[in-house]
């Protein structure tokens, strides 16, 4: 009997430290509703438990028979914490899915792996008195500061180690029952697409917070679930999940970088809302919110970040001597210096650096790709060696342009594309541009892609990301490019205007190819452009066209997109309809005046797929993905991307090549709109799971329930399903629907010091029996006694019973 009371206080001890994890939280007024729907399951488990102990007692069970029910209780156990853990572990993917954030982690990694080869580089910073107010949570005064400095100061570098040093007070284990410390930050990326806009950082901050704090993952499911949408995009709703998750964490610092790489209107939204959302939660509870906002003096950003504490950043002569040396050394090395001669190439890089980590990157790293001593010494000559960032660009420059022609033209046509493509190209995506030859219409990876690597092309003018993706070093680099004209925008614009509507105008691109020439094409890397030329051809256009008014080469333009429409357009397609060509369509396109029908065809598929936008509710994007439900072309790549699929069992030898032209992942989302068109999965079951929500996006929030994977593709549909399989909550889970208090308080004098659950009259629904009608609850189910019975639930002693009739006869419909 002692044992049998033992479990049944184990199972009671089990639902109260479920219920006081929830009440606990900080935010567990505003989580409340999502939280307690997932303790459907546990409690169903606990009161089936419970019914069967009371079998035990009253069929007075023989030890036998306790063994093989303890037994059974036992596996019973394991079963539903696998289901439960697997249940868990496949929302966080839906919801990491639905937030499609950047990888901020890898770019923390990126930066952190550049420092270890400087052992405490910038970790003076943690010792500057402004930021150590900042970073203790104890300090209520300092939780807002902005660093700034100018451009190239080695700012990003500072942030990964404030970062880095964060992280370690949060993976730090928090004493019991406490929330931990989060971290969350953000590395902004000027014209880099999912980095450069108030939701992009909105996404990336809530995709980390939920992950240092899984207690909020239920409402996050739940908002998933009555959004409809398959990645979230609404503004309103991001701003009140961020409001959430941030109020939910004992403290929580964030951190934004590069605020000055974002568009004015984006960062002002950035600014007012983290500390809009920041200062409602510190008035509440001080010091929750620590905000650090790292840019340039840019005017609107000191305006918005006027009457916070600032650091103004200055040139830190140990980094950047630490930083020249080790890189002198690898100098010395190639070159076979003496210690006198490595000596003097570090007093010049220090003199002319003035403060900047970047200018002693470009120059030590053009130093060391000279290609002989002499090239060396001629390149540090004083009327030779820059002075300052702009002057470290055009020795850069001066190198690339010097090589010899095939260099000079590759390097060329490469910062062409890094200029003015709409995202950020992978390295397959510029070798397929170097493959593709119009004149024959062929693509041909094996005789036409670079050998060299792209890197040494171009120089320390680029760097590799951590995705794959091929960017400038900075967007200075961009900015000296193009206002030196080393650049030609316009011509670059048409360039690419002309390569992707004559590219998909290719054989492959053929809406009658059977499927073996499909294969073979797919094979051949003939559609390793597809995906951006299918998606940006519209924008290309349409920037040529407004910049080349008049011009000889826009009949270029015009030649190349008249062969595009005529063997792309589709017009039987269902989405035509009626479209309404509006006067600022008209405007955007008067320079085609000269050529009708283009004009004619171009304002109708503008219109188009504006409309399209409009009811998708989708603010921005490129239009050219609203347009290919107007082209032939979205079937074709279709059938491509089928073809390519079934090659994800090749043998390894096979499937490298196919990824020099396709990279790593092969399942791509159907939906042009989305992100994962061109970003992908790495298997077909990822992919699979992604695109049944965009048919499907109203899903079920009950645990167990099928329609949770299936889905319903109405809200109608939805509405209708839960009204007939869930309009019971009794059914599953022995409690009658939880209603929300509407004050959170017990009324006066009925309030109860050792709890801090509310008055049961106040939610709608009953203690259990044994808490009802018997006064203050024993000392051993105060919140402050909790712990210790509940982190070790086997006992020597059962607990001082209330009685063992209303315990054990607690179950549906039960009443003390």
């Amino acid at each position: 009997m002692r044992t049998v009371l033992g479990l049944v206080y184990q199972d009671i001890l089990e639902f109260h430290g479920r219920v006081l994890k929830l009440v606990q939280r900080p935010a567990w007024t505003l989580i409340f509703r999502a939280a307690w729907k997932d303790l459907a399951m546990p409690l169903e488990q606990i009161r089936a438990k419970l019914s069967r102990h009371k079998g035990l007692v009253e069929g007075q069970a023989s030890l036998i028979e306790f063994e093989e029910a303890k037994l059974a209780r036992e596996l019973a156990k394991r079963a539903f914490d696998r289901a439960e853990k697997e249940d868990s572990r496949r929302r966080k993917v839906e919801i990491t899915n639905w937030l499609a954030a950047a990888d901020s982690k890898s770019d923390q990694e990126h930066f952190e792996s550049l420092r270890k080869e400087y052992p405490g580089t910038g970790s003076w910073i943690l010792n500057d008195r402004h930021m150590k107010c900042w970073l203790d949570c104890s300090n209520f005064t300092n939780t807002e500061l902005w660093l700034f400095g100018i451009p190239g100061a080695g700012k990003t570098i500072l942030t990964s180690v404030i970062v880095q040093y964060l992280e370690k007070i949060g993976q730090s284990t928090p004493s019991a029952g406490a929330i931990p410390v989060a971290v969350a930050y953000f590395y902004c990326r000027y014209r880099t697409e999912n980095k450069d806009s108030f939701n992009a950082v909105g996404r990336g901050i809530l995709s980390q917070l939920i992950k240092r704090n899984e207690g909020i993952i239920s409402l996050l499911w739940e908002k998933m679930a009555d959004s409809g949408e398959i990645t979230l995009k609404a503004s309103n709703l991001l701003v009140e999940l961020l409001e959430v998750a941030m109020k939910d964490s004992k403290t929580s610092y964030v951190i934004i970088d590069g605020l000055d790489e974002c568009e004015k209107t984006e960062r002002r939204k950035i600014i007012s809302t983290l500390q809009s959302i920041s200062e409602a939660i510190n008035q509440q509870v001080p010091g929750t919110i620590r905000l650090l906002f790292i840019s340039t003096n840019e005017p609107d950003i000191r305006r918005r970040l006027s009457s916070i504490v600032k650091i103004q950043l200055k040139p830190n002569d140990d980094d950047i001597r630490q930083y020249t040396t080790i890189w002198t050394a690898k100098i010395q090395k190639r070159f076979r210096l003496s210690d006198a001669e490595t000596d003097n190439i570090i007093a010049k890089v220090l003199e002319r650096a003035e403060g900047m980590f970047l200018y002693c990157a470009l120059v030590l790293k053009h130093l060391h790709g000279q290609g002989s001593r002499a090239q060396l010494e001629e390149e540090l000559r004083p009327e030779t060696l820059p002075i300052g960032l702009e002057k470290a660009y055009e020795r850069i420059v001066v190198r690339i342009y010097s090589t010899n022609n095939v260099q000079r033209r590759n390097a060329g046509r490469i910062l062409d594309l890094l200029a003015c493509s709409r995202r950020p190209l992978k390295k397959h995506e510029i070798q397929a541009v170097f493959a593709i030859e119009m004149k024959d219409r062929t693509v041909d990876f094996e005789q036409r892609s670079m050998i060299d690597d792209i890197g040494d092309i171009c120089g320390s003018l680029i760097e590799v990301n951590t995705d794959g993706a091929i960017q400038f070093v900075h967007m200075t680099a961009r900015f000296f490019l193009t206002e030196r004209n080393l650049i030609d925008l316009v011509s670059a614009e048409l360039n690419l205007a002309i390569l992707c509507t004559t590219y998909l105008t290719f054989d492959c691109f053929d809406s009658l190819l059977p499927e073996t020439e499909i294969r073979k094409f797919v094979l051949e890397g003939y559609f390793s452009f597809q995906d951006y030329a299918a998606v940006y051809w519209f924008d290309h256009v349409e920037a040529c066209c407004s910049k080349l008014s008049g011009d000889p080469e826009q009949a270029k333009v015009v030649g190349s997109l008249q062969s595009f429409l005529q063997k792309q357009l589709n017009t039987e397609s269902k989405e035509w309809g009626e479209i309404t060509i509006t006067g600022a369509i008209k405007r955007r396109f008067r320079n085609l005046n000269d050529y009708p029908e283009v004009y004619q065809v171009m304002t109708r598929l503008a219109s188009g797929a504006i409309q399209l936008r409009g009811a998708t509710q989708m603010k921005a994007g490129s239009l050219g993905q609203f347009m290919l439900g107007f082209l032939h072309l979205r079937g074709q790549i279709a059938k491509a991307r089928l073809e390519l699929e079934k090659f994800d069992s090749l043998a390894p030898e096979s499937r490298s090549k196919l990824e020099q032209a396709y990279g790593t992942h092969l399942f791509k989302c159907s939906r042009p709109t989305c992100a994962y068109f061109s970003k992908g999965f790495a298997s077909s079951q990822a992919r699979d799971r992604h695109e049944s929500r965009h048919e499907r996006l109203f899903f079920c929030k009950e645990r167990g329930c099928p329609i949770t994977d299936f889905g319903c593709c109405t809200l109608r549909e939805l509405q209708a399903h839960i009204e007939k399989a869930h309009s019971n909550n009794t059914q599953t889970t022995g409690f009658r629907a939880v209603g929300f208090p509407a004050v959170h308080k017990p009324p006066e004098g009925k309030a109860n010091s050792n709890s801090e659950l509310p008055a049961p009259s106040a939610v709608g629904w009953d203690y259990p029996p044994f808490l009802k009608n018997r006064g203050s609850p024993p000392s051993y189910l105060s919140v402050s006694g909790y712990s210790d019975l509940i982190n070790n639930w086997v006992f020597t002693d059962p607990p001082p019973s209330p009685g063992l009739e209303p315990l054990i006869g607690w179950g549906r419909g039960s009443s003390s």
